[in-house]
């Protein structure tokens, strides 16, 4: 089985099959909820290169936010189950994106339902809920933020306009998962980054979560030195489509030398191999 292959049985894993009925089919003409085949949607997160780049620095940026993490490290299996964790994850974003809507809409629901059963004080005294709409909205924004950054360095350059319309389409998703308002703009994303930057924080939950994530951890998830340092490696290169304060927060910051040099072109291969994931697309478009 070549690569190309490999990676698509992998996805189908994952998200199930392009030609299932249930979630990638549909009436015709239902353009789902982010605006079908013509949509930018289709495009960036058909890119899957592009969203396996950005998922480890979207993942980490989510649970800067102080609240969020508590949320993951005290109510989530994440530590018992991390590869279903990642796969609900990436499965979330691509059926709200391809989906039918009646699918889409169904795993937003699913999802909420989850969420709303979260909730908790911090060790800081801070009370909070999952489906706070403000958290929802922070946890929403970091996938498509990270996400078209990824596109728009490793797939083609965007222009503005494109941008704000995928964060226009992506909208939906984050307001029918229960946030009052999410970015809708270029414009609009980075003045809302500025404005919740003051609340993150690398939280002792945090960082026992990021050595996670590397491997730095003991029991079954454990890995050796060498696979280690390419963990965090991984982990810096999907930092770099983050702001730099983000970088040296969670100790992920290298030099630009070295981002350009190594970093950025480590993404490179998996970005090419999986150039498109055109099954979607080429199927999919007979819906709209």
């Amino acid at each position: 089985m070549d690569l190309r292959a490999r990676f698509r049985r992998q996805i189908e894993e994952v998200v199930g099959r392009h030609d299932d009925p249930a979630t990638y089919g549909g009436a015709p003409g239902d353009p789902g909820l982010c605006g079908g085949p013509r949509s930018i949607s289709w495009e960036v997160n058909g890119h899957l290169g592009s969203v396996f780049a950005a998922g480890l620095g979207a993942i980490v940026m989510e649970v800067l936010h102080p609240s969020v993490m508590d949320g993951v490290y005290t109510q989530s299996s994440y530590r018992t189950q991390p590869q279903r964790r990642a796969q609900e994850t990436l499965g979330y974003v691509l059926r709200t994106t391809f989906g039918n809507t009646e699918a889409a809409t169904a795993i937003i629901e699913r999802v909420k339902r989850i969420h709303g059963r979260v909730g908790g004080t911090r060790a800081d005294g801070v009370a909070y809920r999952a489906l706070d709409p403000d958290l929802i909205a922070w946890v929403h924004t970091c996938i498509p933020w990270a996400v078209v950054t990824a596109f728009d360095r490793y797939a083609r350059p965007l222009s503005t306009d494109e941008k704000d319309r995928y964060l226009r389409e992506q909208a939906v998703v984050g307001r029918m998962g229960g946030a009052e308002w999410v970015p809708e703009s270029v414009a609009e994303l980075d003045a809302y980054v500025e404005r919740m930057r003051p609340l993150m924080a690398m939280t002792e939950q945090t960082r026992d979560f990021v050595g996670f994530l590397v491997g730095d951890t003991e029991g079954e998830f454990h890995a050796g030195r060498r696979e280690q340092l390419q963990r965090r490696l991984d982990l810096a290169a999907s930092m770099t489509l983050m702001p730099k304060w983000a970088r040296h927060l969670t100790g992920t910051y290298q030099p630009w030398a070295v981002q350009k040099a190594y970093l950025e072109p480590s993404v490179r291969p998996t970005t090419a191999c999986s150039r498109r994931y055109r099954s979607f697309s080429s199927v999919l478009s007979g819906r709209a």
